[in-house]
């Protein structure tokens, strides 16, 4: 942005000057034009009415010459035309269109080409450069005998705008010379006091000092009041910079100390939890083995109602151990020390779709995965965001007759795009804000088991890799969960960047 000072202040006369001579040439230049357009129209239609009468004239008298073949007697009218400066030449046809008398003035062009006459009206005129054409029908006792054409030059109209170009520089010197004049002698009554105002603004600007005050004469009114509207300006900047002040320093000192108290109360809850979902898998595996343990060797002992305590047993430890992992994996997410190797994504994602398969070798899933899939980002954390990924598309396609499952990349404004596709049971796109906080299920625990933390724990991982993550899905039609994670790309591209 340009910034002005003091020194640019001092241009303000010759600004003004530039102005009125500017302002007062252009409304003169503009004045001059429209008289010279409506001289021209006036002058034109003047030369258009003269060509008209003396185009009746010769019509009149030359009608006889063309019905009796006498084209000297046309030759000698034709010629009175010599006392019209402006005609250059004329022509009169005949009913066959064949010349039949002409006129040329000395030192001019030969004879007009004649133009073909309108099939109604008694004359007509065409403009030919600075040269204007003029055509008559000859007529006797209400018939055409022949056609007449004048060619003449409006001579006087180049000596007439001359003279207004005369007379305008004339007058736009006199203007410019009042307007300097003028502008010279009230300048000191406008710039003096926009220059004191100025003065006062760069000091604010340069030494942020807000207690300056600028100066004006009683006597101008207009700039008094512009005057004091600016130092009350200055007034209330200073009070504002005052408060603003005292409430940043007191705003930083409480950022700062909720902060602290927000890092310690995270590290404190993180510890808590990996604590807690650490120390409670030792005792929770005790009772599932022992749950375990009752089922097999006392199974058929017990009554119907026994074996459903037991069943209910087991079925709540294996619910409270997949809470478990999946807390300790959020705060792992959050915890885990960070390295970055390259990794082969298709393949990962081959060995948990392997994996998901054996451990449900009933179903029948149609699975696709794009080769060559590479990403620079830690294997661990990596392995525990694309088993939440994948494992649910495996879970909510499991009542689907025939579940599809997709895992690839696109290129998208120039970064690679990861996604997972299924055809499941998808969610309400109105509640994907819900989707990733932890805890959060969109679907009832009696239609799909889970906990609710996976995809929370999912997002921290794309989001120490500095990656993003998002859904599309409509209920019933399947959902696509997309991420980013950067320095991806394909083996090909490696293999092109290393050659």
């Amino acid at each position: 942005m340009m910034r002005f000072g003091f020194g640019n202040m001092r241009s303000i006369s010759a600004r003004l000057k530039l102005i009125n001579v500017f302002v007062s040439g252009i409304a003169l230049l503009l004045a001059f034009a429209s008289f010279l357009f409506y001289d021209m129209l006036a002058f034109e239609r003047d030369l258009l009415h003269t060509l008209q009468t003396e185009a009746q004239i010769i019509g009149a008298n030359s009608g006889s010459a063309l019905m009796f073949d006498d084209q000297q007697t046309a030759t000698e009218v034709l010629s009175a035309l010599r006392g019209s400066p402006e005609v250059l030449s004329a022509e009169v046809l005949g009913l066959d269109g064949k010349p039949f008398a002409s006129y040329v003035r000395y030192g001019s062009a030969p004879a007009p080409i004649a133009q073909p006459m309108p099939a109604s009206g008694a004359d007509a005129h065409w403009r030919q450069g600075e040269e204007l054409l003029y055509g008559s029908r000859i007529m006797v006792k209400g018939e055409q005998v022949g056609t007449i054409y004048i060619l003449a030059k409006p001579q006087g109209l180049i000596q007439r705008t001359w003279h207004y170009a005369v007379i305008a520089a004339i007058v736009l010197l006199l203007c410019m010379v009042i307007a300097l004049l003028m502008t010279s002698t009230f300048r000191g009554l406008l710039t003096e006091p926009l220059i004191g105002l100025a003065r006062t603004a760069q000091i604010v600007r340069d030494e942020k000092d807000y207690s300056v005050r600028a100066k004006v004469s009683r006597r101008d009114d207009e700039l008094a009041l512009l005057v004091r509207s600016f130092n009350e300006m200055l007034d209330d900047i200073q009070e504002r910079d005052q408060q603003l002040e005292q409430s940043r320093a007191v705003l930083e000192e409480r950022v700062q100390q909720r902060t602290a108290e927000l890092s310690e109360a995270n590290r404190e809850l993180e510890a808590f939890s990996y604590t807690v979902a650490h120390d409670l898998r030792g005792p929770l595996d005790n009772i599932g083995n022992i749950g375990f343990l009752l089922q097999e060797a006392y199974g058929e002992q017990v009554d119907a109602e026994g074996r459903r305590f037991i069943n209910e047993l087991l079925g709540g430890t294996k619910k409270m151990s997949t809470l478990i992992k999946d807390l300790l994996n959020l705060s792992r997410a959050s915890r885990q020390t960070f390295h970055r190797q390259m990794i082969d994504l298709s393949k990962m994602a081959t060995t948990i779709f392997d994996n998901l398969q054996a451990a449900d070798t009933e179903r029948i899933v149609e699975i696709s995965v794009d080769p060559g899939m590479m990403v620079l980002a830690d294997d661990g954390l990596l392995c525990v965001a694309m088993e939440n990924l994948l494992g649910n598309a495996w879970k909510y396609t499991s009542k689907r007759a025939k579940a599809i499952i997709e895992f690839g990349s696109m290129e998208s404004e120039g970064e690679t795009v990861f996604f997972v596709r299924d055809n499941g049971a998808g969610f309400d796109p109105t509640y994907s804000d819900r989707l990733f906080q932890p805890f959060q299920r969109l679907h009832v625990q009696s239609e799909f088991s889970g906990t609710g933390v996976g995809l929370a724990t999912v997002t921290r991982i794309i989001a120490r890799h500095e990656g993003r993550i998002w859904a599309e899905s409509a209920v019933g039609k399947g959902a696509t969960f997309y991420f980013t994670l950067p320095y991806a790309g394909s083996k090909q591209r490696e293999q092109s960047r290393s050659a």
